[in-house]
């Protein structure tokens, strides 16, 4: 019979697996994708205004291209699940923010590892 703690771990790790956040699973095909969207959230949380140059300067040199991470980024924006602000200082810089949606569907997410 399995412990308590490999019960608990075998239900988080089913909870993370199967569930039906579609935005979360836009994020999880890729793991650029989910990157930027941690460090993403981490800025929101962060009360951080984070330009999109600053999150690619952030993600690790050896998961994926720059060009991949730009790409990854515009399709996010496209789809509406994050936002470009762009600053009113300085119309080059473009914050990148997480949607209202978003937002509900990873504290959804988050939710999952407090389950057990």
């Amino acid at each position: 019979m399995k412990d308590k703690d490999s019960q608990n771990t075998i239900k988080l790790l089913k909870n993370l697996l199967n569930h039906d956040l579609k935005l979360i699973n836009f994020f999880q095909s890729d793991l650029t994708k989910y990157k930027i969207l941690l460090l993403v959230m981490i800025s929101h949380y962060n009360d951080e205004n984070k330009t999109i140059e600053k999150i690619i300067d952030n993600l690790p040199k050896d998961i994926s291209s720059r060009a991949h991470q730009l790409n990854c980024v515009t399709d996010a924006t496209v789809k509406g699940y994050l936002i470009k602000e762009i600053s009113q200082s300085d119309m080059r810089k473009k914050y990148l923010k997480p949607s209202k949606k978003l937002i509900i569907e990873f504290e959804e997410y988050l939710n999952a590892f407090s389950k057990n």
